[in-house]
C-alpha cells in the first residue's frame, strides 16, 4: 500500500498537507540560555514522509555520486566522510606548513541561519541544474512549498506560521538539499587558498609568506561575500575568527574583514568539535575534554550510587568515553602530563564502577579485572584503523603524496616511507605518526581482506604496551 501512494506522489509531484506540517522543538547550542539565537530549531516532522524521504535522498545521491557533481571539499552528510576526515586533511595542510616553517592564516567562517535562510526559488534553480528535474523537481518544490510549522516547549504549542524559505532541519532530504544548494561556494574561491566544509562550518585558509599573500585571502573573503549576497545566505562576521598557525616570532598580522567588521583573531578556536591552537598544540583540547568528562563522570557518580555494576560501565563506556576519544586520531598527545591527564578520567571511572575509593586500593588491578586497556591504546589503535580505511579507500582522505610504499627489513611488506619532519609537530600529526604505528604490524594483519577481520587480528596487538 505505502508503494502505490510514494508512487503516486512522485508521479504527480504533490505531497498531502499533513506531511508538511512540523513541530519545532528548540534545542539549546552554546552560550546564553537567555538568547534566541543560541537555540537551533529541529523539525518534528511526518514518520510517513520520512520513509519516502530516504528512497528520495537514495536516487539523488546517486545520481550525484555518478556524475560526480557534489564538491570533495565538502564532507558532510555523504559516504566514506565524516568530522574525523576533515579534520585529519585540515590538521595535516596546517601541520605540513608549520613544519615548512610557514604561516597560514586559518578562517573559521559561520552563516547565520543558514539551513533557515535558503531561499526555495534559488535552491530549485540549482537543483535542475545539478540534472534533477520533470517530476522529482516537481515533487522537491511541493516539499519546500506551503509547509507550516509551530513552536512546541514544555507542551505548550504556539500558533501555526508559514515556512518561506529554509530546509526542514530534522528532515532527512534537508540536509542533501543543503548540501545541494551550497556546493559552488568553493568556486568563489582562488587555487591559492583551500576550503574545507563540512556542511555549512567553513574552514578557509592559505599560506602567507607576505602581505600581497593576505590580500589575496582579503579577495578570497570579498568574492565569498559575493556569493553570499547572490544566494542570499549571510555571514556572522562577530562570530568568525582568524588563528595565525604558525611558530614564527614575527606574524604578519593582517586585518580580514567581513561585511566591513574586521574578524576577531585568537589563539584558539573550536572547529568540529575540536579546540585548534595556533601553534598546533593540544593542552587546551585536552583540559577541555578531560574537565567536562571529569564532571559527567562525577554527574554518574553522584547519581549511579546504587546502581548495579554492569549499568555503570554502560554508562561510563556511553557517556563519558566518547567525550576523551572524540577525533582523538587527530589530537592523540605525546607528552606525559596530556596522556596522565586523561588517563586519570578512566581511573576515576573504574574507581566508580567498583565503589572503591580507597588510597590503599589498586587501581591498576580494577582495571585489568574489568579488562580495560589503556586510553593511549585505545588511541593507537583507532589510529591504524583510520589509516587501513584510508588504505583501502574505505574513507575519503586522499594520501598518495604521503602513502609512499616502500621495502622495510622489519615489520610487514605493506610498509610506507615516514614524512620527513623537521618538528615535532609535523611528526606527531596523524600520518607520519601513524605510518610508523602501521609499519611495525604483522604482514597478516596489515593484509586483512576486510576492516572487520583487521579489527579483530589488532585485539590480540599491544602497540603501546
Amino acid at each position: 500500500m505505502f508503494q502505490l501512494f510514494f508512487q503516486a506522489s512522485l508521479d504527480q509531484g504533490q505531497l498531502p498537507k499533513e506531511w508538511k506540517t512540523a513541530n519545532v522543538v528548540p534545542i539549546f547550542k552554546k552560550g546564553e540560555k537567555t538568547r534566541a539565537e543560541n537555540y537551533r530549531p529541529v523539525s518534528l516532522t511526518s514518520v510517513t514522509c520520512k520513509m519516502l524521504e530516504h528512497i528520495v535522498c537514495s536516487s539523488i545521491m546517486g545520481h550525484l555520486d555518478r556524475h560526480g557533481i557534489l564538491h570533495d571539499a565538502q564532507h558532510g552528510f555523504r559516504k566514506q566522510r565524516s568530522c574525523e576526515s576533515q579534520l585529519i586533511l585540515t590538521t595535516q595542510d596546517l601541520a605540513k606548513s608549520m613544519d615548512d616553517k610557514e604561516q597560514t592564516d586559518l578562517i573559521l567562517l559561520d552563516f547565520s541561519k543558514a539551513f533557515d535562510k535558503v531561499p526555495h526559488k534559488r535552491l530549485l534553480y540549482k537543483i535542475h541544474h545539478y540534472g534533477i528535474r520533470n517530476s522529482l523537481h516537481s515533487w522537491i518544490g511541493d516539499f519546500l512549498h506551503g509547509r507550516t510549522q509551530q513552536v512546541l516547549l514544555e507542551g505548550v504549542k504556539s500558533s501555526t506560521a508559514p515556512v518561506h524559505s529554509g530546509v526542514p532541519q530534522g528532515s532527512v532530504l534537508g540536509p542533501l538539499l543543503f548540501l545541494l544548494f551550497i556546493n559552488d561556494l568553493p568556486e568563489a574561491v582562488s587555487r591559492g587558498s583551500v576550503v574545507r566544509m563540512f556542511a555549512d562550518d567553513c574552514a578557509l585558509y592559505h599560506t602567507i609568506r607576505s602581505e600581497t599573500d593576505a590580500i589575496h585571502l582579503q579577495e578570497d573573503l570579498e568574492n565569498l561575500q559575493i556569493w553570499e549576497r547572490d544566494w542570499m545566505m549571510e555571514f556572522h562576521p562577530k562570530k568568525c575568527q582568524v588563528l595565525n598557525i604558525t611558530a614564527k616570532r614575527k606574524i604578519i598580522h593582517h586585518p580580514y574583514k567581513i561585511h566591513g567588521h574586521t574578524l576577531e583573531v585568537v589563539d584558539s578556536a573550536k572547529y568540529l568539535g575540536i579546540h585548534i591552537h595556533r601553534n598546533l598544540k593540544w593542552n587546551h583540547h585536552i583540559d577541555q575534554v578531560s574537565k567536562k568528562a571529569n564532571n559527567t563522570l562525577a554527574f554518574l557518580r553522584r547519581s549511579l550510587h546504587h546502581c548495579p555494576r554492569s549499568t555503570k560501565i554502560q554508562c561510563y563506556q556511553t557517556l563519558v568515553r566518547p567525550l576523551i576519544e572524540y577525533a582523538s586520531v587527530v589530537w592523540d598527545p605525546h607528552t606525559n602530563d596530556n596522556i596522565t591527564k586523561i588517563e586519570m578520567v578512566q581511573r576515576r571511572a573504574a574507581r566508580m564502577v567498583n565503589s572503591d575509593y580507597r588510597t590503599t586500593s589498586s587501581v591498576t588491578n580494577m582495571l585489568n579485572q574489568l579488562g580495560w586497556p589503556t586510553l593511549q591504546e585505545r588511541r593507537a589503535h583507532a589510529k591504524v584503523i583510520m589509516l587501513y580505511r584510508v588504505v583501502n579507500h574505505l574513507i575519503f582522505i586522499p594520501s598518495d603524496n604521503v602513502l609512499v610504499p616502500t621495502i622495510s627489513p622489519r615489520g610487514n611488506n605493506s610498509s610506507f616511507l615516514v614524512p620527513y619532519a623537521r618538528t615535532l609537530t609535523y611528526q606527531r600529526s596523524f600520518f607520519p605518526d601513524t605510518i610508523r604505528i602501521w609499519n611495525s604490524l604483522p604482514s597478516e594483519v596489515v593484509s586483512a581482506p576486510t576492516l572487520g577481520c583487521f579489527k579483530h587480528q589488532m585485539q590480540t596487538i599491544n602497540i603501546r604496551p
